[in-house]
C-alpha cells in the first residue's frame, strides 16, 4: 500500500506538470500515462500478459469488463482514452487524475447522454487518438454480457477500425475470473487494492482480436462482431467438456 500511495503521489505531480486532459498516441503525455498504469500494476504485484497485437492507427478498442483494475492493465499497454461513468469525476484524487489523463465521460440516464458521448469519442478518434469502450456497461464475473451498440456509432461516424479485446483473470479454482478482482457496488479503489494485494496467484491476460473496419457497417453489426470475437477468445480458454 505504501508503494501504491507513492505511485499515486508521483502520478499526481506528473499530471499537474504535463497532462492536459487529452492523450495523443505518442509523446510525453502518452509515456507518462502508460508509465503510471504499469506502475500501479507493479505496485499491486499483478503480471500483465499480452497476446496478439493492437492496431497502431486510431482505433476504437472494444473490451469485456471484469474489474476496476482493467483500466490499469489495458492502460499499461495502450495510449488510450477510457470512457467512464460521470461519477468517476467526483472520486477523490483518482477522478481528477483520470480527467487530466484524458478520460471521457458519459452521464447516467440523460436523454442526450449517448449522443454526447458519441461526439466526444468521435472527436478523439478524428484526432487519431485511441478510445477504449466497455460496451457491457458494467463489470462482470467473467461471463460476457451483451455488448450494447449505441456508443459504437462513433466508429461508424469516424470510419475507423474497431478491435475486440478480451481481458481475463485466470482463477486456479476454475471460475471464469479470479474472485478477488470483482468490483462490488460501493467499493472504493483502495478497497479493491487491498483485496488484490492479498490475492493469491493473480494475473491478468489481455487478448487482442481481429480488427474490423467500421466503414459500411452498422453499429449493431460492429457490436455483434466484437461480442462474438471476445466470446470466442474466452471460450477457447475454457473449452466445453469433450472438445
Amino acid at each position: 500500500m505504501a508503494l501504491l500511495s507513492l505511485v499515486v503521489s508521483t502520478g499526481s505531480i506528473l499530471t499537474v506538470l504535463f497532462q492536459r486532459g487529452t492523450l495523443p498516441p505518442t509523446g510525453i503525455q502518452s509515456h507518462i500515462t502508460r508509465w503510471w498504469h504499469r506502475s500501479v500494476a507493479k505496485s499491486l504485484g499483478i503480471p500483465v500478459r499480452v497476446y496478439g497485437t493492437p492496431r497502431k492507427e486510431a482505433t476504437l478498442f472494444v473490451s469485456n469488463h471484469v474489474s476496476l483494475f482493467d483500466i490499469a492493465a489495458l492502460g499499461s499497454e495502450l495510449p488510450v482514452h477510457f470512457l467512464s461513468k460521470a461519477e468517476l469525476q467526483h472520486w477523490p484524487i483518482l477522478g481528477w487524475l483520470a480527467t487530466r489523463a484524458g478520460t471521457l465521460y458519459i452521464q447516467r440516464g440523460g436523454r442526450e447522454a449517448a449522443a454526447d458521448a458519441n461526439r466526444a469519442i468521435a472527436e478523439a478518434l478524428s484526432m487519431n487518438h485511441n478510445v477504449m469502450l466497455f460496451p457491457e456497461g458494467t463489470t462482470t464475473d467473467g461471463n460476457v454480457k451483451r455488448f450494447h451498440s449505441r456508443l459504437m456509432q462513433s466508429a461508424v461516424d469516424s470510419g475507423v477500425y474497431i478491435q475486440p479485446v478480451a481481458i481475463h483473470y485466470p482463477d486456479p479454482g476454475g471460475k471464469k475470473a479470479h474472485p478477488d478482482v470483482h468490483y462490488v457496488d460501493g467499493m472504493s479503489f483502495m478497497d479493491l487494492s487491498k483485496r488484490i494485494l492479498t490475492a493469491k496467484e493473480l494475473a491478468v491476460e489481455i487478448y487482442f482480436g481481429e480488427a474490423m473496419s467500421a466503414k459500411n457497417k452498422s453499429r449493431d453489426e460492429l457490436a455483434k462482431y466484437a461480442e462474438g470475437e471476445v466470446r470466442r477468445i474466452l471460450e477457447s480458454l475454457y473449452p466445453a467438456p469433450g472438445t
